[in-house]
């Protein structure tokens, strides 16, 4: 078991530890096989990796359930990524530069990602 996972009185077992471990390996591998597509150069229900910068945020509700809709264009186009059951998430403000990853759809409205992972840059701006 990892020790700063126990520092934080989270404790897995076995099982989990390395199924956790083998996800975190997976992400390595992808990083350095995978570069980053322009919103122009996607292709449906392919997953992406999209830089760009958040132009809007709303939340709605979808289902009944609440919905973060964060808007990032890249210059080329714009991508809208949705986060189910979220609200708000720290630090994701109109113009941070964000980079997101996940299945892209591509609907009436445009690009869609359901919960793409995302890493924002330093707000430098």
């Amino acid at each position: 078991m990892r020790a700063d996972l126990v520092r934080l009185g989270f404790q897995m077992n076995k099982r989990e530890s390395s199924r956790t471990e083998q996800y975190a390996d997976s992400l390595h591998t992808d990083a350095n096989r995978h570069t980053h597509t322009r919103v122009a150069e996607l292709q449906p229900r392919r997953r992406a990796t999209v830089i760009g910068t958040i132009t809007s945020m709303i939340i709605r509700p979808r289902s009944g359930v609440p919905a973060l809709e964060v808007e990032i264009q890249d210059g080329s186009g714009k991508v809208t990524c949705i986060w189910l059951g979220q609200r708000s998430i720290y630090a994701i403000t109109p113009g941070r530069d964000i980079e997101v990853t996940g299945m892209m759809m591509l609907s009436e409205e445009g690009w869609l990602s359901y919960n793409p992972v995302y890493r924002l840059f330093p707000n430098t701006k």
